[in-house]
């Protein structure tokens, strides 16, 4: 059997250098549309989902906690306040319309169409648009462990206030994210233990370190970025694994 995989969204090709696309648009639904078929040009069988793994996060300063829903079923089992990130909750595969509200409210806050395969791990962030309304971003998520004294981590800015992008290296040695824009990520980086980073908004004299011991051995980490002011961060530390 051949599987074909159609995205009516432009999915831009990265190097270890460049910030990746977001999968969930702040403006447009990415549909993963899946197709079987047999190579004897019999009628397509269909597709059968199984689960999917989603990390639920609230970026958006003065929120109020909110509940995350799949299609209309309420996923997540605690409300989720501002800077807070849920564990995996298991959610179906397959094509859904996901939704962030204001917790005990049918108020819809940000809505995106998602399509996971089985087995899929991803997060996605509720975010506030430039304009002040509400979004949603999302990124697949590594879960290979990194070898022992190694640790993985990449980089989300969803600082819509900012008014340059963000660079992040390791303190005083290499790059591990140039130019990274609103609502995108960087790859995963591998990184020793104990590896203290610096974050630095494009043009500004004002980094932030993030501490050596955030980062431990065999972990995975997503480090999404705020705003403190148009020209400096805050940080936030995702533990994946």
């Amino acid at each position: 059997m051949i599987k074909m995989l159609q995205l009516n969204t432009f999915i831009m090709k990265i190097n270890s250098r460049l910030s990746a696309t977001p999968i969930l648009s702040l403006l447009t639904i990415l549909t993963l549309t899946f197709t079987s078929c047999k190579k004897d040009n019999s009628v397509n069988e269909p597709v059968v989902y199984g689960d999917a793994s989603l990390k639920v996060v609230n970026t958006v300063q003065g929120s109020l906690a909110q509940d995350f829903f799949q299609n209309d079923t309420k996923i997540s089992t605690t409300p989720v306040a501002y800077g807070e990130a849920t564990g995996y909750l298991t959610i179906k595969a397959g094509n859904s319309t996901i939704s962030y509200k204001n917790t005990g409210s049918t108020t819809v806050n940000a809505t995106a169409g998602l399509g996971l395969n089985t087995n899929d791990s991803f997060t996605v962030f509720y975010v506030s648009n430039a304009n002040g309304s509400g979004g949603i971003i999302g990124f697949l998520d590594d879960t290979v462990a990194p070898a022992t004294g190694k640790a993985k981590v990449r980089f989300v800015n969803i600082g819509a206030a900012l008014t340059n992008t963000i660079n992040v290296n390791i303190t005083g040695g290499a790059a591990l994210a140039t130019g990274l824009q609103y609502t995108r990520s960087s790859v995963y980086s591998t990184i020793d233990v104990n590896t203290g980073l610096t974050a630095t908004v494009l043009g500004s004299t004002t980094p932030i370190s993030i501490p050596g011991v955030t980062f431990q051995t065999g972990k995975i980490y997503t480090v999404w970025f705020d705003a403190a002011s148009s020209t400096s961060l805050n940080y936030h530390v995702i533990q994946q694994n």
